[in-house]
């Protein structure tokens, strides 16, 4: 294995954010135990989760690919696993 596998191994997630391709999409963020902060670099989008509180950001997804990110506030002590999975795709694989 490789770093770059290993890279990857670390940012992924059981879950993940499908999103389709050049549509405005708003995204909801809220978290139901302390401060989070949902980033994705490669959309230039960083936004709070905070308990009690319902915060959105909107996105472009101008390319298809996957695109990964991390929770970016030091929340506790699982911080450094909470990695972020964007899957972006055209529009007539995403809605099908």
């Amino acid at each position: 294995m490789n770093s770059g596998d290993r890279t990857i191994y670390l940012l992924e997630t059981d879950n993940l954010i499908a999103l389709p391709l050049n549509t405005t999409v708003r995204v909801l963020v809220t978290s139901e135990d302390v401060i989070h902060s949902w980033a994705v670099p490669s959309f230039g989008v960083k936004v709070d989760a905070v308990p009690g509180r319902l915060n959105q950001v909107f996105v472009t997804p101008k390319a298809q690919g996957t695109f990964y990110g991390q929770c970016s506030e030091i929340c506790g002590v699982n911080h450094a696993f909470m990695p972020i999975k964007v899957r972006v795709m055209n529009n007539s694989s995403f809605y099908n």
